[in-house]
């Protein structure tokens, strides 16, 4: 008959199959279940150890949440699809931010642990979008969600730390210009067709203006151009 040692809300005990087995309580699942992690060895010092571990690393916050580790993928799509739509506009959202997340992020440093993300692999992930030809100000786009997103996995203890405040973030020039492709252009100058005051903007395109600081903004138009 095996004998069950209460250890806090851990359990410890000699199974039949001959093994020492600890169960420790690390919280709550999202369905209300207790989430209960399991542990086992030959010996009842060797399985203690391990939940010995196990209890400081849930008293310390930096266990993460049940089943398999969390990988850098799993924690983007979560932070993008229920934390980020409460914080940022819909829009900003789905122009910018998923684009972003789903095309560069998660393929880039998606199969990485939460917890073992280090600055060089950031670095190197940054490097290689540079070398794709991406825009410096698309690259601190992407080092600002990343570190975003990791602040808050910080702050509820999937990992130790945001890596992203440790590495130098890309230099943008507020200078930089990105020239429209034809495509672009074209899709401007339809828009502006249906514009009761379409005339100026179709001038101000051909002729490279920028709308003064201080004029009206009345007829203002809102044109989302492809990441580059």
């Amino acid at each position: 008959m095996s004998a069950r040692k209460p250890n806090k809300r851990s359990s410890i005990y000699l199974g039949k199959d001959g093994w020492w087995h600890g169960w420790v309580t690390i919280g709550i699942k999202d369905d209300g279940s207790p989430d209960r992690r399991h542990r086992k060895a030959r010996t009842e010092a060797a399985v203690t150890r391990k939940v010995r571990e196990l209890e400081r690393a849930r008293d310390s916050s930096h266990v993460p949440g049940a089943g398999r580790p969390v990988t850098v993928g799993h924690w983007m799509e979560t932070w993008l699809t229920t934390i980020a739509p409460r914080r940022i506009r819909r829009s900003t959202l789905e122009t910018t931010y998923a684009p972003k997340v789903r095309n560069r992020i998660i393929p880039g440093l998606g199969k990485h642990r939460l917890d073992r993300l280090s600055p060089e692999h950031v670095e190197r992930f940054y490097t290689r979008l540079e070398a794709e030809g991406l825009a410096p100000a698309t690259v601190l786009q992407i080092h600002r969600i990343l570190s975003r997103a990791l602040k808050v996995a910080m702050q509820r203890g999937y990992t130790p730390r945001n890596v992203a405040t440790l590495v130098d973030a890309p230099s943008a020039s507020h200078d930089e210009i990105e020239p429209l492709t034809l495509d672009e252009a074209l899709r401007i100058l339809r828009l502006a067709t249906t514009r009761r005051n379409g005339t100026r903007w179709s001038v101000a395109l051909a002729l490279g203006l920028r709308q003064g600081r201080h004029s009206g903004s009345a007829g203002s138009m809102s044109i989302s151009t492809p990441e580059r």
